[in-house]
């Protein structure tokens, strides 16, 4: 059904009546002309009276459900109910309340009640209107559109609406959901002729609507500014009115206010919305798009979602962005039971209806995909929204060649689609057709008529800065992108680097890629703007299948991470990207290329296992299903490690062989349940199980007191007796949870508290080691250090073992003279936890400061080199073992070692002449050659060795003053390298 304007819809402007009030008639005469019977008059009166006092509570009801007190203004409003069942307009108010709950066929089953009454009751023509508007709201969300179009119009046409504003939006809403765009606009168009100055706040909220769906932001920021006022002026703010304004900055401004206008900033306006009603589902889902958009943000998008749908579990709109979420993180098994709840409430929606698509098309079946992206092209040729859905969450699952089709779809059905344009620049970029890209983004821009988009800018200026890099092609369909400083260092040693790698990956995986860009950033801000379109991004390389980014070793970073542990945790993504079509559900793809890091070199570990340890002792491991998600929250750090951990788990336990099936199985379109299934017969619960053992495994040698969470034992503690427990066993673990309780305390900057856990244990303070350990600490702050040595004692002595305790007693002996001891109890702490994640509280690099102390060099460098095997990065503690190992004849060791100093810093000269003369020694006289070849190649302004550091050169003041002695040095490099090429004979004077 298309809408036919009403003559008066061009014109109106009249004030809104809310149900219950109606226009007033007074009078004392009766029909008859004679005076009203007294009696008569009176009861007249009261009812008079009852029906102010029913309107005014009704008042009050509305405004508890805008302000999300729904099951309060429901209490109130069946009160009228069970006093006057045919009480029409609390009936119509209560139907809102099932509504707004989410009760769709309750809310649908009490509105036609309510008209009904009302019809037979004699109700004011404009109160049914309203009643039939609500219902059209309902029918509209529905995917009832026709339904809602007849019931917007019921009855007398000529009859002016008490809501013209909103009769003219939902007509505009209902018409786009059946494909008429232009009687649609014409809707929206003939509100915005509308004279504004008698409207209401919601009104002028509806206004704003109409205003907005056409595309005129600026007016109905004006609309809502008014609306805001009046509504501030009566019964209060309106969190609808903060929400419709934080879109329509959202849209305009991104999530960044404009320059010198706090007052913009949608986050802000959204929190002011919640806190008016903490259930609003127009705030929470614009938290959720803000907290998508920006991974920075410390809260995870998700949680919006999830909030939503614990107080509404069949919020439309909820569930539409809940099972698009599902889709884009490829967790189908939730995607179909949320798309089968939407299907049984509005099956007809086209959104609903393009989430289908979606999800037919990631089950691999691409035939009824095409049917559904056409059954809906036909009602409405012109909505590019469900291919423009398609593509993004194709690529949000970095399925961006998959993607680019239906993009480009999207831009032929409308070409003014914007969106779709920098989705498709995004998609363009990570399939290396960055000239395209930014084509794309920069039509996106001119075609966002002044929106902004901070992802889109940033990837314009980075895409034109790549434009100027110097390009050069390798083995293997290899090519490659980095800045021209320092690129003939770069080319001399990523390229080989590359190659190998590409060919072992390959023949593991028994799979070889196509063609692969590789681009090398020495900026981090460009590399993560380009990697994620926002700077701080905390990773130092990205795989988005044929396109590796990364950060150069001359980056500002510099000496701090290993270039090769990145380069090869990027490069196996290509292998296991391209062998399952860009299909392979990510913690899979992070934990085999985490997993693969380890096995290329065991000093390439996560630093995680003390978070390993807090994570088992919390609860806090993530199961299988919600691990992919993540990687988009605050714990995405931790998702690579423990995917990492899952990974060499089903490798130790079923072979490499069953890993390549279940990337198989995820090419053939299996979603993750049946290719768990396929490859190893287990369910994902099953995994999870797995899993918990083998966490259990590996803590159990790792000797520190966990951080507890401290909602975790909050709840604990609210089960846990102060009484003792007369069971042995019991007894065991309630003086555990006490333990707990008070380390939670310690830990929580609450020492009372820790103290008063300490005396519900009793004399148990005495003989449990963690008791000991938290008393030592609390001495130890108070100053008291004889106390805190003794207690530290007694707890090792009754059993106990924790690195910190052992690393804090080793500290005192050391304090107090007592050389001899500090030695075993810094050995100690390292079998307690070897390799601790922290290098200023490190066993191994306490124990090489010890033995520098006593001029034992060859043990200070076998604990710094035990200390490296658990640490990749530190090129110089790298070459100072380096040296060691060459001045003493362990030439293998030295050439594994210099190796590693050249995979964390190549522009550093020394590390190759160390790898040449180790390769010297070993008569290895080719690579001896290269690798002096590439020391002489390295810029001395460039050079670590003569003070470039941290991406910045060495300036022209220093490298005057080094310039003599680092002609030296190049003078005896040039004298190994022609030896190396005399094939380790002398070379005459």
């Amino acid at each position: 059904m298309t809408l036919a304007l009403a003559p008066w819809i061009l014109s109106l402007s009249l004030s809104a009546l809310p149900y219950g009030i109606s226009p007033s008639t007074t009078g004392l005469l009766s029909s008859s002309g004679l005076p009203a019977d007294s009696t008569s008059t009176r009861v007249d009166d009261l009812d008079d009276e009852l029906e102010e006092l029913l309107a005014e509570e009704r008042d009050e009801a509305d405004r508890l459900r805008r302000r999300g007190r729904i099951a309060e203004a429901r209490r109130l409003l069946t009160v009228h109910l069970d006093d006057d069942p045919d009480d029409w307009r609390s009936r119509a108010q209560r139907a809102l309340c099932y509504r707004d709950e989410g009760d769709w066929d309750r809310a649908e089953s009490e509105l036609l009640r309510a008209l009904d009454a009302g019809q037979n009751g004699d109700a004011p023509a404009q109160e049914l209107q309203l009643l039939q508007m609500d219902l059209a709201e309902s029918l509209i969300q529905r995917g009832r559109a026709d339904e809602a179009l007849e019931r917007l119009f019921a009855g007398d046409s000529g009859l002016k609406p008490i809501e013209p504003a909103r009769q003219g939006y939902l007509a505009g809403m209902a018409n786009l959901e059946l494909g008429d765009r232009q009687a649609a606009r014409d809707a929206f168009q003939s509100v915005v002729f509308l004279g504004a100055e008698r409207m209401d706040w919601k009104q002028l909220l509806y206004r704003a609507k109409c205003e907005h769906a056409i595309g005129q932001l600026e007016s109905a920021t004006e609309s809502l500014v008014a609306a805001d006022a009046l509504a501030a002026a009566g019964a209060g703010i309106e969190a609808s009115v903060l929400v419709e304004l934080a879109d329509i900055y959202f849209e305009a401004d991104g999530e960044v206010a404009k320059s010198g206008s706090s007052s913009r900033l949608p986050s802000a306006l959204y929190r002011e919305a919640l806190e008016l009603n903490p259930n609003h589902a127009g705030a929470l889902l614009g938290q959720y798009e803000l907290h998508k958009l920006n991974w920075r943000r410390n809260r995870s998008a998700r949680s919006f979602l999830e909030e939503l749908l614990n107080a509404t579990p069949e919020s439309m709109d909820g569930l539409l962005a809940l099972t698009h979420s599902h889709l884009e993180q490829g967790e189908l098994v939730a995607a179909r039971k949320r798309l089968a709840k939407l299907e049984q409430l509005a099956p007809n929606r086209r959104d609903v209806r393009a989430l289908r698509a979606c999800l037919r098309y990631i089950e691999d079946k691409p035939k009824e995909t095409q049917a559904v992206l056409a059954e809906l092209a036909k009602s409405a040729p012109w909505d590019s929204s469900p291919e423009r859905r398609l593509g993004t969450i194709l690529v949000a699952l970095y399925r961006f060649a998959d993607a680019l089709p239906f993009l480009e779809a999207a831009i032929l059905r409308d070409p003014a689609d914007w969106r779709a344009l920098s989705l498709l620049g995004e998609a363009l970029a990570n399939t290396g057709d960055e000239k395209r890209a930014l084509e794309m983004l920069v039509r996106s821009e001119d075609l966002a008529e002044g929106r902004q988009d901070a992802w889109r800018n940033n990837m314009k200026l980075v895409l034109g800065r790549i434009a100027g890099f110097a390009s050069t092609t390798g083995p293997g369909e290899l090519s490659y992108a980095w800045p021209a400083e320092g690129s003939e260092v770069l080319e001399r040693v990523l390229p080989a680097f590359y190659a190998e790698s590409r060919e072992d990956l390959s023949a593991r995986y028994g799979f070889t890629p196509g063609p692969t860009l590789i681009e090398v950033f020495d900026r981090h801000r460009d590399f993560s703007v380009r990697s994620t379109g926002f700077e701080g991004f905390p990773a130092l390389g990205v795989c988005f299948g044929p396109v590796v980014t990364a950060l150069s070793p001359n980056c500002e970073m510099r000496g701090q991470f290993s270039w090769a542990e990145t380069s090869y945790h990027e490069f196996s993504h290509v292998i296991h990207l391209g062998l399952t079509s860009n299909r392979c559900p990510r913690w899979i793809t992070e934990g085999l290329a985490t997993w693969e890091e380890e096995q290329r070199d065991r000093s390439w570990i996560r630093p995680l296992r003390r978070e390993l340890v807090d994570s088992f002792a919390s609860n806090r491991i993530i199961g299988v299903r919600d691990l992919n998600r993540a990687f988009s929250g605050p714990r995405i750090i931790w998702a690579y490690y423990q995917g990492g951990l899952m990974c060499d788990l089903m490798i130790d336990d079923y072979g490499f062989p069953a890993m390549v099936r279940l990337l198989e199985a995820f090419n053939e379109g299996k979603d993750l349940d049946g290719a768990l299934d396929a490859a190893y017969g287990l369910t994902p619960e099953q995994l999870d199980a797995l899993f918990l053992e083998r966490v259990e495994q590996l803590v159990v040698d790792l000797h520190v007191e966990p951080r507890h969470d401290p909602n975790g034992i909050r709840l604990m503690r609210l089960g846990l007796e102060r009484s003792a427990p007369s069971d042995s066993a019991e007894l065991a673990a309630w003086s555990q949870d006490w333990c707990s309780v008070a380390w939670s305390a310690w830990q929580g900057g609450r020492s009372l508290d820790a103290e008063e856990a300490l005396r519900v244990l009793g004399d148990l303070r005495d003989e449990l080691p963690r008791a000991l350990f938290l008393r030592a600490e609390i001495a130890l702050r108070g100053g008291d250090v004889e106390e805190a040595e003794a207690l530290y004692r007694s707890g090792f002595e009754r059993g106990g073992e924790d690195y910190r305790a052992r690393m804090a007693l080793a500290n005192l002996a050391l304090r107090s003279g007592k050389r001899a001891e500090v030695e075993s109890l810094l050995l100690a702490a390292e079998h307690a936890f070897p390799g601790w994640e922290d290098a200023s509280f490190s066993a191994e690099l306490h124990l090489v400061d010890f033995y520098k102390d006593e001029e034992e060099t060859d043990k200070a460098m076998a604990a710094l080199e035990r200390w490296l095997a658990w640490n990749s990065g530190e090129d110089v503690r790298r070459l100072e073992v380096a040296n060691w190992q060459l001045d003493r004849g362990d030439y293998e060791g030295a050439l594994k070692m210099f190796t590693s100093a050249v995979e964390v810093d190549p522009f550093r000269a020394s590390a190759h002449q160390g790898q040449g003369e180790a390769l010297l020694a070993l008569k290895r006289f080719d690579e001896a050659a290269y690798a002096l070849e590439t020391a002489l190649l390295v810029p001395v302004h460039l050079d670590a060795d003569w003070g470039a550091a941290g991406g910045q050169p060495v300036d022209d003041e220093r490298l005057a003053a080094v310039s003599e002695q680092a002609l030296l040095v190049r003078e005896a490099m040039e004298g190994l390298l022609e030896r190396a090429r005399a094939g380790g004979a002398a070379v005459p004077e």
